[in-house]
């Protein structure tokens, strides 16, 4: 029976419905790696796992390697390891490395965590991404903006979501940006040319690096607008028919894409605009082998 072991650092609700549906999973002996006090863990979830691992950070890739090494010694051979934090996804693919078990290897994990390594390998192989750079001063910055103009967007480079995330449309806004504190060891931003156009979500799931299903959204309006004016509603339109002619164009670029980008099996949520002219530009994409 396959050992899965699912590391959730923090059991948030919507982190332990995550947990509590692999518990679930017929075949599967599931192992949860977790810094909160074993009270925490609802009695009904503890029922269903075979092992738990509380450790100090989880993290830390060290510490999550010996904790999937306890798993192993306690259940046998680990088949795979889980996580659903988007923070998670490096530390993960070094733990996999180490230890030989299958899954999505730091090398890819940093492809889709690090926004401007995830450009550099799109453009290096001639898909469509919005123009680029990563700053580690402001100095990087002004030359950025001297190039390209505004509006840009300036935001982390590990970012998730749209936190931290600021559309800047002249230089006292510029000035204001740079200003917030980007201090911490490797600190850096990524700015951007701020793409104008419709945009839209593409979901996907590859299985043995094949497309085996994925599905469109519509943004209306663009979720950076939302952060801007509270006041927004956001509305996430699912068109009917995925297959859609309109959509034949973003299924080959994002397919190939997410190949460049290490994809072999797992699931993505990559954001994508059409221009005015119907180009397409990816904006970045996450993913969850």
């Amino acid at each position: 029976m396959p050992v899965v072991v699912f590391v959730a650092p923090f059991l948030l609700p919507t982190t332990r419905r995550f947990v509590e549906h692999a518990a679930t999973l017929p075949g599967v002996r599931l192992a949860l790696v977790t810094q909160e006090p074993a009270e925490k863990i609802p009695a009904p979830l503890r029922k269903q796992l075979a092992a738990q691992e509380i450790v100090e950070n989880a993290l830390d890739p060290d510490v999550i390697t010996g904790a999937v090494r306890a798993v192993n010694t306690r259940l046998g051979p680990v088949h795979r390891v889980l996580g659903a934090l988007e923070e998670l996804q490096v530390p993960l693919g070094e733990v996999r490395d180490r230890l030989g078990i299958p899954g999505m290897g730091a090398e890819a994990a940093r492809n889709f965590r690090d926004k401007a390594r995830m450009k550099e390998v799109l453009r290096a192989n001639g898909l469509p991404c919005a123009r680029h750079t990563r700053v580690r001063s402001d100095d990087e910055a002004w030359a950025f903006v001297r190039e390209v103009g505004y509006p840009l967007i300036v935001k982390p480079t590990a970012g998730s979501g749209s936190r931290n995330t600021f559309r800047v449309e002249d230089e006292e806004q510029m000035r204001e940006v740079l200003a917030l504190d980007r201090s911490g060891p490797g600190a850096e931003t990524m700015i951007e040319e701020f793409v104008t156009g419709q945009e839209h979500s593409f979901d996907s799931v590859f299985l043995n690096g094949r497309l085996v299903w994925f599905s469109c959204c519509h943004y209306f309006p663009r979720p950076l607008d939302i952060l801007e004016n509270d006041w927004m509603q956001w509305c996430v339109v699912i068109p009917r028919e995925a297959d859609h002619p309109r959509y034949a164009d973003i299924r080959v670029v994002a397919e190939a894409a997410l190949r460049k980008l290490g994809m072999v099996d797992g699931l993505s949520h990559m954001e994508w605009f059409r221009r005015p002219d119907g180009g397409i530009a990816i904006s970045e994409v996450g993913a969850r082998p």
